[in-house]
């Protein structure tokens, strides 16, 4: 097969730290010897000028934009670096800069592989805003060569709920380097709490759902305290209702954490009450650590790791193959799940049951996936 030289370029908005910013890297990392044995050149473009929590790889060539969140802005600074790479095709991540990539695609004549990171119809859930988003969603995904969902949850909404064609979506679940998670994991910290503890793992905005977490933890009323990491527009209130449910002395709020990894290591178990997800990362790292998982039954993601069924429900709480699965927006159902893990036994057979699961997620398997994607697009 003859492969074309022109440009590879790859968009997001920035890398900032959040879960898609760091598999953008991750996808970049891995896809190296692909790039290199083509000698194709390989062009980030960042969106947004901020601060970034992940490092991009040195043979990529990386341009930074000012459009400052703006869709209008973007699509004109994004068009004058296109229209001088030339690019064979673009590939990105993220609502707004798969909004731009598809529209510059038709206007450039590069070919546009757009990837999903989140279930669209639980995150554009709020105001005048996410409507006009999934109204361009909707006029726009399905002209895309390429659609790339991180689930099949998230797959399946874009086909029911978005007009994207099934023949024009793959899915493709994140990867993980399981030895180098053990590796981070076993760095030392100071600032680990006392044992023992459980560990939630997320950007503390609505959709994550952190204030289920703490209702269910403070009925639960178990022997561990609770960790939680991340920042968000909700830290403050959240503070607030765990001194409300008066066990603001067991929630630590330790930020962000570059590497959260020793902290997750740390904890009994690991869990997730989120509204949505693309793809939980952070339920999959924790496997990868030998944790054993509770999660909300949430778009998407959940049920296809824990249960391996999609779609599928639940009511109050169930355990499941690989974890035990919680009905979204019940504070008893979390609570009895959190119950359950009183016993070691289970949380022992869960922790063995994670590690077995998290093998099917290998670089080499995403390395693949991808190549087959692209290869598929640039035939």
């Amino acid at each position: 097969m003859k492969y074309s030289t022109r440009p590879a370029v790859f968009i997001i908005n920035s890398l900032e730290g959040g879960g898609a910013e760091r598999v953008m890297v991750k996808l970049l990392t891995i896809m190296e010897p692909y790039f290199s044995e083509r000698k194709i050149p390989v062009h980030l473009v960042l969106l947004d000028d901020l601060p970034e929590s992940h490092q991009c790889p040195e043979y990529v060539n990386k341009k930074v934009l000012r459009s400052q969140g703006s869709l209008i802005e973007g699509y004109k600074q994004l068009k004058s670096v296109l229209e001088k790479l030339n690019p064979e095709y673009a590939f990105s991540f993220l609502t707004r800069s798969n909004f731009l990539n598809v529209a510059l695609s038709k206007k450039l004549g590069f070919k546009s592989i757009i990837s999903e990171r989140v279930n669209t119809t639980s995150h554009l859930s709020g105001g005048i805003k996410d409507t006009v988003s999934r109204l361009l969603v909707r006029l726009l995904y399905n002209k895309a060569e390429r659609v790339v969902a991180v689930s099949e949850g998230v797959k399946a909404d874009l086909i029911e709920n978005y007009a994207v064609p099934e023949n024009k979506v793959s899915v493709l679940y994140n990867p993980y380097d399981i030895e180098n998670l053990k590796l981070l994991a076993s760095e030392n910290v100071t600032d680990l709490p006392r044992k023992p503890y459980v560990i939630g793992v997320g950007r503390l905005v609505k959709n994550k759902n952190f204030s289920l977490l703490i209702k269910a933890y403070a009925k639960a009323n178990v022997s561990e305290d609770l960790v939680i990491l991340g920042v968000g527009d909700e830290e403050s209130s959240l503070k607030t209702l765990a001194d409300e449910q008066g066990v603001s002395t067991r929630v630590h709020f330790l930020g962000f954490k570059s590497n959260p990894y020793p902290y997750v290591n740390g904890a009994e178990y690991f869990i997730s009450t989120s509204n949505a997800e693309g793809f939980p990362n952070a339920i999959v790292e924790a496997m990868c650590l030998e944790k054993s998982v509770i999660a909300t039954n949430c778009e998407s993601g959940p049920a296809e790791i824990l249960a391996e069924k999609y779609p599928y429900q639940v009511s109050g709480v169930s355990q499941e193959k690989n974890g035990i699965l919680c009905e979204m927006n019940n504070v008893q159902g979390v609570c009895d799940a959190l119950k359950l893990f009183e016993s070691e036994a289970l949380r022992t057979s869960y922790a063995a049951k994670s590690g077995s699961c998290a093998q099917q997620f290998s670089y080499h398997a995403f390395q693949e996936k991808v190549a087959a994607i692209i290869d598929k697009v640039c035939k």
